[in-house]
Formats: C-alpha cells, sequence, structure tokens
C-alpha cells in the first residue's frame, strides 16, 4: 500500500511539473479570423485586442451557473481597479447555447461593465483548455498566456477571506513579476460545448 501511495504521489508531482513547465511557455493561439461578437454591439479581433492592451483577461461564461453570478461583484472590482492600468475585461460565452442576442440581453440586464463575447463553436474555450464558467486567463500583449485558473478560491459563495489568484496575477505581472500561482484549478460549472 505505501508503495502505491508513493507510486502515485511520484505521478502526481511530475504531472504538476509537466502542466507547470508547459504552462510557463503556453502562447494565446493566433488564429487569424476569430471576431466575436460582443454585447456591446461591436466585433472583437480577438487577436487585436489582446496585442493592444498591456493584459487580457479572458474570463468563460455560463448565463445559469451560480459561480459566475456569484463572482460578478469581484469581476467589476477587477475591472475598475485595473482598467486604467491597461488591462482590458472580458468575458466569453462558449457554451453550446451561445446566441449573440440572448448575451447582449443577459449583460445589459446584469450591467456588466465589460463585453460578454459569444463564441460559437467553442474555437476560443477549446484554444486555452477552458473547461468551466469563471476559467480567467490572462494574456500579455505579445500574445502569452501568463495565468490560468481560478477568479479565486470561492465557488458560488464569495468569503471575505478568499484568496483573489486572479486579483494577485494581475498585481504581480503588472509589477513585473511571475504570478505565484499560476494554475489553481477554476471552481465553476462545467462548459457545455459539445
Amino acid at each position: 500500500m505505501k508503495r502505491v501511495r508513493a507510486l502515485l504521489q511520484f505521478l502526481a508531482l511530475l504531472s504538476a511539473l509537466g502542466c507547470s513547465s508547459a504552462h510557463s511557455a503556453a502562447t494565446f493561439p493566433d488564429q487569424p479570423g476569430l471576431v466575436l461578437s460582443g454585447s456591446d454591439g461591436r466585433k472583437h479581433d480577438v487577436f487585436a485586442e489582446v496585442r493592444s492592451a498591456t493584459l487580457s483577461v479572458f474570463v468563460f461564461y455560463s448565463e445559469a451557473c451560480p459561480c459566475v453570478r456569484a463572482h460578478e461583484p469581484r469581476l467589476r472590482e477587477i475591472q475598475a481597479d485595473f482598467a486604467a492600468r491597461g488591462v482590458a475585461v472580458l468575458l466569453v460565452d462558449s457554451e453550446l447555447s451561445a446566441d449573440e442576442q440572448r448575451d447582449r440581453r443577459e449583460a445589459s440586464l446584469r450591467g456588466y461593465p465589460f463585453p460578454l463575447l459569444t463564441d460559437p463553436g467553442a474555437r476560443l474555450a477549446n484554444a486555452v483548455h477552458a473547461e468551466y464558467a469563471t476559467h480567467a486567463v490572462v494574456v500579455d500583449a505579445s500574445g502569452r498566456i501568463r495565468y490560468s485558473g481560478g477568479i479565486d478560491s470561492d465557488k458560488n459563495r464569495l468569503h471575505p477571506d478568499a484568496k483573489p489568484y486572479l486579483r494577485e496575477a494581475l498585481e504581480a505581472l503588472l509589477a513585473g513579476r511571475e504570478p505565484r500561482t499560476t494554475d489553481p484549478e477554476p471552481l465553476g460549472c462545467a462548459l457545455q460545448t459539445h
């Protein structure tokens, strides 16, 4: 039993090291023509926007997910606190049911200060391996993925002592440092992409 446990721990360590090193070199896939409709009425050339911002934060969305609703106040705070520092926040609906009109209506009802992009076919979600609503991906202007994971350590209820993973990653990156935690598990609803 001890041998099995030791083997499992060793495999988990190898897996973590592999993910860590692969993550640090990950780049945002440059897919020409990835233009998504936004709830702001604009067409968003995703890769042009990445190049024009200091950091771009893509947070994956599901209309019915209580985790998304719970995190809306924190995303609004992040938008307010970081926009002047060149950080763009964008929500992305990559679900099978993604619909431009419904996304526009939901974004208006929820009062989002950032656009909600409709990603039919889950092209963006698949490109960055997002599988859960509230999964956040931070990309720098060169197209390098600098953070991929949860907004914080909360799921569908916000707690004042939650670990603010995304906020800490943004602060570190803007200060020229690597984020301390680069890939905490996102704690949201599974995206229905297929």
